[in-house]
């Protein structure tokens, strides 16, 4: 997993363990068959560029670059949201606008993802246009 957690080297290692509990615990009992859905989503944010790190939190794992430009979190037993920052961009049907942006920006839109198919072409253009804006 390309989480990075912790300033100093000795931490990091205990760092990245706490990262991988918080990962494992968001991930488990009824969304435990997200788990498939969330590592292709991280494989897919962290290798837009070197720069990228994931940071897990207790209830989501943010993607940031010099900003936070998405974010994946288990929302139901069978849905992962897929948080964007992608400031004004029109909401469609499947890119819904979650109001990010009149906050000081961060998230402003979310992609819900139920079945691997979900994680198409579209989806990869709106992540790397959320992580391109974060540079």
């Amino acid at each position: 997993m390309a989480v990075k957690r912790g300033k100093a080297k000795a931490g990091r290692k205990a760092g990245l363990k706490s990262a991988e509990k918080s990962v494992d615990r968001m991930f488990s009992g009824s969304k435990a068959a997200l788990r498939p859905l969330y590592d292709r989503l991280l494989e897919l944010g962290v290798t837009l560029g070197p720069d990228v790190t994931a940071a897990p939190g207790r209830v989501a794992v943010a993607l940031r670059r010099r900003a936070v430009f998405g974010q994946i979190k288990p929302a139901t037993a069978t849905r992962i949201d897929l948080g964007l920052a992608l400031g004004k961009v029109k909401a469609t049907k499947r890119l819904i606008k979650v109001g990010g942006a009149g906050k000081g920006g961060g998230i402003t839109h979310r992609v819900p993802i139920s079945l691997p198919a979900g994680i198409d072409a579209e989806v990869r253009r709106w992540l790397r246009a959320a992580y391109e804006r974060a540079g």
